[in-house]
Formats: C-alpha cells, structure tokens, sequence
C-alpha cells in the first residue's frame, strides 16, 4: 500500500490538472468580484447600468436603498463567494473532471493492468488511488478557498473584512471539503464502473448536477410517509447548507451522512474491481 500510495502522489505532483483547476477557481472568483464591485458602482452612479454587461434590475426602491450603507460587496462578502464556488458546484464541476482524469486515464495507458501483473491485490490497488484522490480533494478544496480569500481582501478592504465572521466561514468550508470528499469517492467508483474518460466525466458531472432533482421527487414520493431523502443524500446537505446559524443537527447528520456515502462508494468500488477484468 506504500508503495502505491508514494506512486500516486507522485503522480498528483507532476500532474498539471490540479494547477489548471486552480486557475479556472481563480478566474471565476474575480469574475464574481468584479460583477459585485461593478453593481456597487452601477448602484452609486459611477457607471451606467449594463457597463460591463453587469445590468442591476430595480423593483419599487433601488438595490442601494434594500441595503442600506452597506454595499453588496460588503452584503456578500468571502462568505457569498465562498458560497457560490461550493455550493453553487463550481468546485464540484472542477473536481469531477480532474477525478475522473486522474481515476480513468491509467486503464487506458495499460498501468492498472500492469500493477495487477505485479501481484498487488486489487483491493489494495483500487483503495490506494481512493486514498490518494481525497488527498488530491482536500488540496484542491483548500486551495480554492483560500483562492477565494485572498482575492477578497483588496475588494473588500479593512471595512468589509472587519465584519467578516471568520468561525462561520471555518465552519461553512469544513463542511464543504467533507461534502467534497464524499463527492471525490463518488466520483472515483463512477471512472472505475465506466472506465471511460468521456463517460466518467460526462456521468459524474450527470450525478453532481442532476441527483438532487431525483431526491426533490423522491421527496414528494415519500411525503405520506415522513420521510424525506433529501435530508441523507450529501449533495442536498452540501447546497443547502447555511453560512451561518449551524444547527447541532444539521452538522451531525452532515458528518455521518458523508461518511455513510464515501463508505458506500469505497465498497461498491472495491467489489468492482475485484470482480471487473482489467484490460
């Protein structure tokens, strides 16, 4: 298992996948910095409205008059920001690809075949590179928010970074990255059923996106009886989570039900490939 796991990270370290996601985090961060320092601007009258094809809509009173003195960069804040590269999936989008890259390609260069011939056991095999694209999930996931914060600061300035708080958004990330784990896992069985660039990507992406509309059914399904699946399915719990206000609840059950799923995947995973020929 060593062994494997030192070839993985080698592999993480001279990859360019995790260092072009990165890139993509950071143009969409400023991209949403710059949207909010335009619409303060529109909002003040320094620019005209759609400058930059940033177009502020007004409904009875004017956005500045619903906020107040305090801006919407200020509104918003790391925290919004935050909120939409996680829990709009920005990252999860990023990651899906960059999973599935790191999962898939190996089939096809013949090095899984290859380990296999070795005498390493499968299981082993299939949970060393588990094992090393959480490594690669936290890396990213850290690294994207602290992407996040860092570009905030000469936006926001010591006013509005005097009324950030910072436990909230410790929290807030936490659970984020432990969503994006579990994400990672899922993503790791889907390169491993599908083996298949194009189709890993594409179904990982499917999931990531899609499943939660099946849970909302599901919902309405099992209203008569109480029950609603959305409250145990991890990317609910990751789109619905608050930035402030955690409930005791709330981040017990976040925990577990992440837990839960990543187990899942590791065993659907590892019965997979025990099972599956390797070409």
């Amino acid at each position: 298992m060593f062994n494997l796991l030192s070839a993985e990270f080698y592999k993480l370290r001279k990859g360019k996948a995790l260092f072009v996601g990165l890139l993509i985090v950071a143009v969409l961060v400023v991209m949403l910095y710059v949207s909010l320092m335009m619409i303060d601007k529109i909002n003040s009258g320094e620019v005209s409205n759609g400058t930059g094809g940033v177009i502020v809509f007004e409904n009875g009173e004017t956005v500045a008059g619903e906020l107040g003195t305090e801006s919407m960069m200020q509104k918003i804040g790391i925290a919004g920001v935050l909120q939409q590269i996680f829990s709009g999936h920005f990252v999860g989008l990023i990651l899906a690809v960059i999973v599935s890259i790191f999962v898939v390609r190996e089939f096809g260069t013949g090095a899984i075949k290859n380990l296999v011939g070795k005498g390493y056991s499968r299981s082993t095999i299939f949970l060393s590179k588990l094992l090393s694209t959480v490594v690669l999930s936290i890396l990213f996931q850290v690294a994207a928010a602290m992407i996040s914060i860092l570009i905030g600061i000469p936006f926001l300035g010591s006013e509005g970074l005097s009324i950030i708080n910072w436990t909230d958004i410790a929290i807030y990330t936490g659970l984020q990255i432990l969503f994006g784990i579990t994400a990672a896992g899922i993503f790791v069985l889907m390169g491993e059923l599908t083996r298949n660039l194009a189709a890993a990507i594409a179904v990982s992406i499917g999931v990531l996106l899609f499943s939660t509309s099946a849970t909302a059914l599901l919902d309405l399904l099992c209203h008569q009886v109480g029950f609603e699946p959305t409250k145990y399915w991890f990317l609910d719990l990751m789109s619905s989570c608050p930035l402030t206000e955690f409930d005791t609840e709330f981040l017990v059950r976040s925990v577990l039900v992440s837990i839960v799923w990543f187990v899942v995947a590791a065993v659907l995973g590892v019965l997979h490939f025990q099972r599956a020929d390797v070409k």
